[in-house]
């Protein structure tokens, strides 16, 4: 016997198919639609009117010298409606306004300094929220939140931020939620990294691919069989904190020594540089030196570069991907550094899932993971993806 609640979960199903549709190929027509989706006529105009009252689309008039009776034109609201954006790192904090086209407002981007407390943090996120949304006056669909931690993806609480302590055990999300009166979603940045890449970059059309984002710690975000790796809480697809040094490793975040993440990342190579230099710089002044030839930092570079491939094969061997992006500033050091990394992972790799992996540095960035989120959701609101 037929499911009853089969033919509904089926008409969702549709609506998150033309709006991934939409998604990938841009401005279309109603039977430009159809053609790309390989669903019926009837369908997708139904489809296409749960979008347009969600506010997911809009529509507009084709150019009036189209021969013919003109097709209404879809597409993604890049200015008549915007969804949030907040990266929460642990030195600087951002709000970025967007089209749901994915197409970053720079002028509404607003990057602080991450406030000390957890409580000034929501109330400064909020306030900016508010005024840009009433500066604008342009309906906001809702707000994603990315962070460098673990979130249960039950609740929106946050088990673990290893490099921003104030926000462990909080739910931001909920909180800001009730001081802005918007719908908000808190998301893994790693995860989000990967949702950017599914929803608007080069992962479109793939099932089978992760995200690593090796800036501030060891996030990885997994596409397998077309869906987004989830796990009980959220957490599926966490190798950050394998310990790969046991012996006068690093003590991390977590609280345990010599974990993935305090070897393999951005973070860690500014660490162990400013170490040996014997005073605190960032990322960037370190580039700025090497530039300027006044430091060499192959020592540094090098051992990090290790870690992170043997991260790399370990993210291969485990879920046998067909891409992995890798989010890191350590490549723009040396010419030579990503090409090095990736023949240092592939050898470490299983050679059958290494010879088909193909290693790329991520084309996104954190503003549009956050967006990523937010879209995500609205969109899962209306149907689950399509493997």
């Amino acid at each position: 016997m037929q499911s009853p609640h089969r033919p509904s979960l089926l008409r969702k199903m549709n609506v998150r198919k033309v709006l991934e549709v939409i998604q990938g190929q841009g401005t279309l027509t109603r039977a430009d639609v159809m053609r790309c989706s390989g669903i019926s006529a009837p369908t997708v105009s139904k489809a296409v009117s749960a979008l347009l009252d969600a506010g997911l689309l809009e529509e507009r008039e084709t150019a009036e010298f189209s021969v013919g009776r003109p097709g209404k034109l879809l597409q993604l609201p890049r200015f008549s409606a915007q969804v949030i954006g907040v990266v929460l790192e642990w030195d600087y904090c951002s709000v970025v306004a967007s089209g749901l086209d994915g197409h970053i407002h720079q002028d509404k981007l607003d990057r602080f300094k991450t406030p000390k407390t957890y409580a000034d943090l929501i109330e400064t996120i909020s306030g900016k929220i508010q005024n840009l949304v009433e500066q604008q006056k342009i309906p906001a669909l809702g707000v994603g939140i990315t962070v460098p931690g673990l979130v249960n993806s039950n609740d929106g609480r946050i088990f673990l931020a290893s490099n921003l302590h104030i926000v462990d055990g909080q739910a931001p999300a909920v909180d800001i939620a009730n001081q802005t009166s918007l719908e908000c979603i808190l998301v893994q940045k790693s995860t989000a990294l990967c949702l950017s890449e599914k929803t608007y970059g080069a992962g479109q059309a793939m099932d089978d691919f992760i995200n690593l984002d090796v800036v501030s710690g060891f996030g990885m975000g997994v596409f397998t069989g077309g869906q987004l790796l989830d796990g009980q809480h959220g957490l599926a697809g966490e190798i950050a904190h394998i310990t790969v040094e046991p012996e006068d490793g690093r003590v991390c975040g977590c609280g345990n020594q010599g974990c993935l993440e305090t070897v393999a990342t951005d973070l860690a190579f500014t660490q162990n540089v400013s170490q040996r230099l014997g005073k605190d710089l960032d990322f960037d002044a370190i580039q700025e030196l090497v530039k300027q030839g006044e430091i060499d930092v192959t020592p540094e570079l090098d051992r990090t570069i290790e870690f992170l491939a043997i991260g790399v094969a370990a993210a291969i061997n485990i879920f046998n991907p067909s891409n992995i992006f890798i989010t890191s500033k350590l490549f723009d050091l040396r010419d030579d550094m990503f090409d090095k990394m990736t023949q240092m992972a592939k050898s470490r790799a299983l050679k059958p899932s290494a010879s088909s992996c193909e290693i790329e540095r991520s084309k996104g960035n954190k503003y549009l993971g956050a967006v990523a989120g937010i879209i995500n959701h609205l969109a899962n609101g209306l149907g689950p993806r399509l493997s």
